[in-house]
């Protein structure tokens, strides 16, 4: 579950990525996942909204920039 502040170009992911080292994202590891394929999906749907900042349930949140380091996260799932 994901919650857009609009006015605020805020995504507030939970534990869907986590801010890990400070300035990028990173899943979660596989083995705590309950369906990998599902949640790498969803991440991409993400990039249909218009955000700048992500806050995150683990690691930092992504103030600034946010769109493109999650750009940098999908690149690396598997084609």
């Amino acid at each position: 579950m994901a919650f857009l502040w609009p006015e605020r170009r805020c995504l507030i992911v939970g534990d869907a990525v986590v801010g890990d080292p400070p300035g990028h994202l990173k899943l979660l590891r596989e083995k705590v996942m309950d369906d990998p394929p599902r949640l790498r999906r969803s991440i991409q749907q993400l990039l249909a909204l218009d955000f700048d900042t992500i806050l995150v349930g683990d690691g930092v949140s992504v103030i600034g920039g946010a769109k493109d380091r999650l750009e940098e996260l999908i690149d690396t799932f598997p084609k």
